[in-house]
């Protein structure tokens, strides 16, 4: 039990997979369940009775397929003030969504090869402290020009400004980055004109 009290006090969330690894049976946790201390989100996901949900956790918990993309991944790299009406993800081509299509309606999932998936991907810690797998900024700024007829120009405008202005954007990573999804002209024109 002292291991289970040690990880909820630095995860408010635990799944069955990280209930294995410390050592913890899984029917430990749906007395928990029943004794008022854990809630359970979703099969296999559970957190400490009366903590405050956090989205992002429960999207992506068991799962190290699901990235937070485009504009989800601007608030988190703090390039947009606005935060969007639902969680933008991307996941390989070929994942199955469909458990977590089920669960949350305001999900926005976006496919991409899988040679293209990984390309990118950091982790960062949500506003409660969970880890994540999110795109880096540069990343997320291809994405966004790739995709720019999906977003909203002012987003568009606001995140392209912000990234420039920033001092730890890394331009070589975003021409790198830029060859291998072929929109290297159109980083171009952009480096040329706001750097």
């Amino acid at each position: 039990m002292t291991s289970l009290q040690n990880y909820l006090n630095e995860r408010p969330v635990i799944t069955n997979k990280d209930a294995a690894r410390i050592g913890v049976n899984r029917q430990l946790l749906s007395v928990l369940v029943k004794e008022g201390k854990l809630e359970r989100l979703r099969p296999g996901v559970y957190q400490k009775a009366g903590e405050v949900i956090d989205d992002f956790m429960l999207v992506s918990a068991n799962s190290n397929q699901v990235c937070f993309s485009h504009e989800t991944a601007l608030i988190l790299h703090d390039l947009s003030d606005r935060m969007p009406d639902r969680l933008y993800i991307t996941v390989p081509q070929g994942y199955n969504t469909s458990h977590i299509k089920k669960r949350y309606i305001n999900l926005k999932t976006r496919y991409v090869k899988r040679k293209h998936h990984k390309i990118g991907i950091i982790t960062m810690k949500t506003y409660f402290g969970n880890k994540i797998l999110v795109y880096d900024m540069e990343r997320t700024i291809c994405d966004i020009i790739a995709d720019r007829e999906n977003i909203e120009k002012e987003v568009f405008v606001d995140a392209i400004t912000r990234y420039f202005r920033r001092k730890d954007k890394d331009i070589k990573k975003l021409i790198k980055y830029s060859r291998q999804f072929k929109i290297e002209n159109e980083i171009l024109r952009y480096i040329e004109i706001l750097s």
